[in-house]
């Protein structure tokens, strides 16, 4: 059940807002703003990352307890099977009832051949050729765009709920035939450095989701073009040398320079795709003064081809 919400009614059946509750303006209790499941309200307040401090969105949550009613907007059941109902089966699907299914070899096929045609486009040279390669890579794209749609709409619905456990008895992952634990698949920042091992480690690369927080947007040169990058807030942790950090450093590329255009620093964003990772690299503290001397960076970046890989959490 989706535990994160905007709004709600207060005892007087008022719609409550985000701003009303920060105010102070309504009448307990308060509930689901589409049926009558208890909520409470949660401040917004900063969280440390890194460097950096990220703000916590202020919410309405699910009271330990309760559930939304079957047909409530906020009902997970029923957003999931709205989903499977406009999705492609190859990708997502209802399996039983209450049951989910997200087949992510498909996706990976998916971005495969759209990477593969968009080499192939760029090295053709015959008009009648390329006339050609254009009309499969835009078939492909439209494919893609469905596939990733449907896996989007999905990770929405993960964004909203507090932890795996909400979604995770509802919905299947499935690659090749074995089952992706949510964990697997899924990174919040708390879990990037885990993340970066499980790319080094992994035989068989899978699509993965990454939740973050927007550090910043830049233009980076080129050899031959420039790109644009999007840097995540970065977690660090400690190491056994005292004066050396350990840093999470996770980016997403694009060689069109508009690409990120949509977005903007503190942003909180999901990018799912085929995530690679860099060989850690140690790095001297540009800050003189620090008691840092060192940051060991391990580095993980994401090449999307497509802008419905990435979209607003």
């Amino acid at each position: 059940m989706a535990s994160k919400m905007p709004a709600a009614r207060d005892a007087n059946g008022n719609r409550i807002t985000i701003e009303m509750a920060e105010n102070g303006s309504f009448e307990k209790p308060l509930k689901c703003e589409f049926c009558d499941a208890s909520v409470s309200f949660v401040n917004g307040h900063p969280r440390e990352v890194g460097e950096d401090i990220v703000f916590v969105e202020p919410f309405f949550r699910l009271a330990p307890k309760s559930t939304h009613h079957e047909g409530c907007n906020y009902n997970s059941v029923g957003q999931l099977t709205v989903i499977a109902r406009e999705s492609d089966g190859d990708v997502f699907m209802a399996i039983s009832n209450n049951q989910f299914q997200l087949r992510l070899l498909a996706v990976k096929k998916a971005l495969d051949q759209l990477i593969e045609l968009a080499k192939t486009k760029k090295s053709l040279t015959d008009d009648k050729k390329l006339i050609s390669q254009q009309k499969e890579y835009i078939a492909s794209e439209e494919k893609l765009g469905a596939y990733i749609n449907s896996a989007k709409r999905v990770l929405k619905v993960r964004s909203v709920c507090e932890n795996h456990a909400e979604i995770e008895n509802l919905l299947t992952l499935v690659f090749d035939g074995v089952n992706v634990p949510w964990s697997d698949f899924y990174f919040e920042d708390t879990d990037y450095f885990r993340c970066y091992r499980q790319l080094k480690s992994s035989t068989t690369q899978i699509p993965i989701a990454v939740h973050g927080t927007i550090k910043s947007i830049k233009t980076v040169p080129g050899k031959k073009e420039n790109f644009s990058v999007v840097n995540l807030v970065r977690p660090m942790r400690n190491m056994d040398e005292a004066d050396a950090r350990e840093v999470a450093c996770t980016s997403i590329w694009s060689p069109d320079v508009n690409f990120f255009s949509d977005y903007r620093e503190g942003q909180t964003i999901i990018a799912f795709g085929m995530w690679q990772w860099k060989p850690e690299s140690r790095i001297a503290n540009s800050k003189a003064n620090s008691p840092i001397k060192t940051f060991v960076n391990y580095e993980m970046r994401l090449w999307p081809v497509a802008k419905s890989q990435i979209c607003a959490a």
